[in-house]
């Protein structure tokens, strides 16, 4: 996997638990910097994290990317909040599965917590492209609302919409989904009790999308058991077992087959492969619905097969 170095040049609190890190490269540029892209931080031997950037500089040099502290979570945000200003890191990606797709349908953002970080980028877009959006940022409290101030210095007016569940309760999303005028699409990142909320309201759109990025797996998405079965490598014939107790990642890599990864749980798409053959069990938390029915694509590190055999175009 390709990566740049990249030098810490500040780190900033934007909440008690939030912080700003303002990266730049030492040489070279990334390209595909654009609303919705996220990057792979290399934090140590076998620490890997994806952070979506909100924001970038035109040349390509300096990211910026916004980290909650999880003092219960992996390990990534810990290691984050530690790095020291001067501090050199690999930097892989960008890479974008949460596009932001051109149009001129009306959009509605809907951010929960520091999901907000791909639609600040995507608002400032919106912005610049002047199209018609409204932008719903879902916080426990304002001190607690990381993106509020950046945000606000886009200029979105009456078109930005603070709610914080401690002074205004539960929002009413179905309210929100039913209001947008016909075939307007939804781009919605947050926790999954709120991504679950969205894709339940969305019975009350009138056409149009909703689009969806989670920054945590699924709970269900590693239930059900997990049997014995084959993976063909197409380009070889090379046919190897996968057993209960291993992913088809593991196989790949115990095999000397290369293959991207990045978090191996199923949010980053670092590790998806098209499928030739066979049907997928998926459990990742990155295609949708639509994208998993196709049976054209999976996700090696987390998702099995409900066939006795999968051949992948490797």
């Amino acid at each position: 996997m390709d990566t740049k170095t990249a030098r810490l040049l500040r780190k900033t609190d934007l909440s008690e638990d939030t912080r700003d890190f303002a990266f730049e490269i030492l040489d070279g540029r990334f390209s595909g910097l654009e609303p919705g892209a996220h990057v792979d931080i290399h934090l140590g031997a076998d620490l890997v994290r994806q952070y979506s950037i909100w924001s970038w500089s035109q040349d390509g040099r300096q990211i910026n990317v916004a980290v909650k502290r999880e003092d219960a979570g992996r390990g990534g945000s810990r290691a984050m909040h530690e790095l020291e200003t001067g501090a050199t890191v690999e930097i892989g990606g960008p890479r974008n599965h949460f596009k932001l797709q051109p149009g001129e349908c009306y959009v509605t953002l809907i951010a929960g917590g520091i999901g907000a970080t791909p639609l600040v980028g995507m608002a400032r877009e919106l912005v610049n492209s002047r199209r018609e959006f409204q932008i719903y940022y879902l916080a426990r409290s304002r001190h607690l609302a990381a993106m509020d101030k950046a945000f606000r210095t886009l200029g979105l007016g009456d078109r930005y919409h603070l709610h914080c569940d401690d002074t205004d309760g539960q929002l009413d999303l179905a309210s929100v989904l039913q209001s947008m005028p016909i075939g307007s699409d939804v781009y919605a990142c947050g926790p999954e009790p709120m991504l679950n909320a969205v894709l339940d309201a969305g019975s009350a759109m009138r056409g149009g999308t909703i689009h969806f990025e989670r920054f945590a797996a699924a709970a269900d998405a590693d239930l059900g058991a997990k049997g014995s079965f084959e993976i063909e490598i197409q380009s070889t014939g090379q046919i190897l077992p996968v057993q209960s107790d291993e992913s088809i990642l593991d196989v790949l890599k115990a095999n000397g087959i290369p293959v991207d990864f990045g978090c191996s749980e199923g949010l980053c798409g670092s590790c998806i492969v098209d499928v030739i053959d066979g049907e997928v069990d998926h459990r990742d938390g990155i295609l949708t619905p639509d994208e998993q029915a196709t049976n054209s694509y999976m996700c090696t590190c987390v998702s099995r097969a409900k066939s006795a055999r999968l051949v992948l175009n490797l």
